[in-house]
């Protein structure tokens, strides 16, 4: 609260925690009482009508002599003899406070609410909740009823009857009590957002990572975080870069398919030129009608893998190491063609498919597409229109081995 700005505020709550609550309800008089008591209602937070009610019993005591306070508690269900409890115990925590240096704010300094429950939440960690968001019952039987939380080390509870928040429940919700009767139920609570929790609660969650994926936009392998505080998920999935939490994964996924695959986007020679060989090997296995040409990508992953130091884990750290390395060693990460040849296939070569194909004067240029069942799927001689009158059908029949 002190870094909050807030301490008189939660000084005020923390007072009135520690007491009965000084509102009553007589069994009788319960109508009437719930009208008077409305009055320092807020609908996100049953917190804030504590300091609501400490305004008003402030005011109520500066304009009224002491007999006519008395008489005005009795009226509006206020018990006289809890409020001056709660006064008492805040003057204590105040000197308290005052002897320990920490700076309490005028009541003209109001704090905003959120800063006041971000102070409260700080130590009520083990009592935050999340909405259950399975349909009643839908768990097995274990589920009791609608707007259900599930709250620290899995226990389900709900917001009490007599809670602002009750009509309304919000999604993330703290509590000062849960007490159990006939259900477990959740007692002066108010509404928090879950970005509040992960700052206080570093010491106390826990953080899971699930599928480690490349990203050529970020060039870099990304994964979804889950952060969770005693069970509950604050963090349901964000997106955090991987290279830190994992390099060794992200390394490999970086190698695979950044600079095996080729899905990356980068200006360097080294990668353009190793794109290059490949499609050409790559078409030799079109011209032969062969799938083992080309050596797997096992074998480029081992080329990658000897020559990239492993702190290198996305597209930023390859820059800023190749930067120097190419100084020394501008060939260093370069793909030679015998390398790229299967053994087995080491006798095939371009100058048995050649590109163009010869009638009489006229040369046509010729494709290659190994794709059974394509239209295409073959050999493919293109036949300028305007030389089409003066081609016959001399020499088609004849194919390459």
């Amino acid at each position: 609260a002190d870094k909050n700005g807030c301490v008189r505020e939660v000084m005020v709550i923390a007072a009135a925690l520690s007491i009965q609550d000084p509102r009553e309800r007589p069994a009788d008089k319960q109508a009437q009482a719930d009208q008077q008591h409305a009055r320092f209602k807020d609908e996100t937070s049953d917190f804030l009508a504590f300091l609501n009610l400490w305004r008003y019993v402030r005011e109520q005591q500066k304009e009224r002599g002491s007999s006519s306070f008395r008489r005005m508690c009795k009226q509006e269900y206020l018990n006289f003899l809890r409020i001056r409890e709660w006064q008492d115990i805040y003057t204590q925590l105040r000197t308290v406070a005052k002897q320990m240096g920490i700076h309490v704010n005028d009541a003209e300094d109001a704090a905003p609410d959120d800063r006041v429950h971000v102070s409260l939440l700080a130590g009520l960690l083990s009592h935050v909740g999340m909405k259950d968001v399975k349909e009643a019952g839908g768990d097995g039987g274990r589920s009791t009823g609608k707007n259900e939380y599930v709250g620290a080390r899995n226990a389900r509870f709900a917001i009490f009857p007599g809670s602002a928040l009750f009509k309304k429940p919000p999604r993330f919700v703290m509590s000062a009590e849960l007490v159990e009767t006939s259900r477990l139920w959740a007692r002066v609570n108010a509404k928090i957002e879950p970005e509040w929790v992960e700052p206080l609660a570093g010491h106390l969650l826990k953080r899971t990572y699930s599928e480690p994926h490349w990203e050529k936009d970020q060039a870099a392998v990304m994964a979804y975080e889950k952060v969770t505080l005693y069970g509950v998920p604050i963090v349901a999935q964000r997106k955090v870069n991987y290279g830190r939490i994992d390099p060794e994964v992200s390394r490999e996924l970086f190698i695979r398919n950044a600079l095996v695959e080729g899905d990356w986007r980068t200006h360097h020679k080294f990668f353009a030129d190793n794109r290059r060989l490949l499609t050409e090997v790559e078409e030799l296995e079109h011209r032969a009608r062969r799938r083992d040409i080309l050596v797997d990508d096992e074998t480029l992953y081992d080329f990658y893998d000897q020559r990239v130091p492993e702190h290198v884990v996305s597209g930023a750290h390859f820059d800023s190491w190749w930067k120097h390395k190419r100084r020394e060693q501008p060939d260093f990460l370069d793909f030679e063609r015998e390398m790229l040849i299967n053994e087995k296939a080491g006798a095939v070569t371009k100058d048995d498919y050649p590109d163009s194909w010869r009638q009489g004067p006229l040369k046509f240029r010729v494709t290659y597409q190994f794709e059974p069942g394509a239209d295409a799927d073959g050999v493919t001689v293109h036949v300028p229109l305007q030389v089409l009158n003066q081609v016959t059908d001399e020499g088609f029949d004849w194919q390459i081995p």
